[in-house]
């Protein structure tokens, strides 16, 4: 009995040992990896200070963009933020295309090198700041949950902007991806054609689950139960309460699925799943040694084909 009482007292000091320990990693998962991060002094942010094999590229075209004088312009959000954003016009445009960064990015910086393409292949280019990042206003990152709305309120900007006579595009790298693929299943103006979801996931959920596990090295249960629960509280937004697996049900748009074949952020299943879930019009490229957001850099010569084919099939 002795033995029994002792067994079960350990086993409750172990467990709840291991639930304080996953309630502490949920706290500094949410401060780490939600909370808003503020500019360094050099107003880049942790992300952007890292160097990367394409960081000459990127700040090449962040100059280019800047030398292009884009229109600085924003809109509100339903909740009443301020949301930022990049339009460059080009002259006897066909299309206009809205780029939507990924997480702890920035409009510019994670798209201005496809911009440039865009630009002299006749697109107007919006490119916009998610709300907790960049020059938007927003005191987290929410997975695209919430930004999913704004996404749909900045194609609405477009159709008062351009007439609704001019397709728009939505395109979305990595939390970009699956904010406008999750915005797909929302009622979009009818100027919006198609598409471009590169490397988004499944659901805040299933990305939170894999994030704990492989860069966080903890079990998913129970911190991502208890991280949701942080979303709840400190976020007003669960982790499961918008999805782009889900959105693929209510989805009409033609959807372009590109993903790196080496991601080991956002494993390139997710988008598979995303691609086989979707029953209307769609395409699926997977590009071999691209990993996370780089497959336009790894490849910009199939990427590029792959668009303008896109966009010339569904102008129309």
């Amino acid at each position: 009995m002795k033995n029994i009482r002792k067994i079960l007292k350990t086993t409750g000091i172990v467990l709840g040992a291991g639930l304080v320990t996953c309630a502490v990693a949920s706290n500094a998962f949410y401060n780490i990896g939600l909370k808003r991060q503020r500019p360094k002094k050099n107003g880049k942010s942790k992300k952007q200070q890292e160097p990367d094999a394409y960081e000459e590229i990127i700040e090449q075209s962040r100059e280019w963009f800047g030398d292009q004088n884009p229109e600085v312009v924003s809109i509100e959000s339903f909740d009443g933020l301020d949301l930022a954003g990049y339009y460059l016009a080009c002259e006897d445009a066909k299309r206009t295309v809205i780029c939507v960064h990924g997480y702890r990015g920035s409009g510019i910086r994670d798209f201005a090198y496809i911009a440039r393409f865009y630009h002299e292949h006749q697109c107007n280019v919006l490119l916009i700041d998610q709300r907790g990042h960049g020059a938007s206003e927003g005191e987290y990152v929410d997975l695209g949950v919430k930004a999913r709305f704004d996404c749909v309120k900045w194609a609405e900007y477009v159709v008062e902007l351009t007439g609704p006579g001019l397709p728009i595009y939505l395109d979305g790298v990595s939390m970009g991806a699956a904010t406008v693929l999750m915005a797909g299943g929302l009622e979009l103006p009818e100027s919006v054609r198609g598409i471009i979801a590169d490397c988004g996931y499944t659901s805040p959920w299933d990305e939170a689950k894999h994030a704990c596990k492989t860069h966080f090295h903890l079990p998913a249960y129970p911190t991502v139960f208890l991280l949701n629960l942080q979303c709840r509280l400190r976020a007003g937004y669960s982790l499961r309460e918008a999805s782009p697996i889900e959105a693929m049900e209510k989805c009409k748009i033609p959807i372009l699925f590109v993903h790196g074949e080496d991601d080991d952020f956002v494993p390139p299943e997710m988008s598979r799943l995303n691609y086989e879930a979707y029953a209307g019009e769609k395409q699926i490229e997977i590009v071999p040694h691209a990993k996370h957001a780089v497959s336009y850099m790894v490849d910009t010569e199939r990427c590029n084909q792959v668009l303008l084919e896109f966009f010339e099939k569904h102008d129309q």
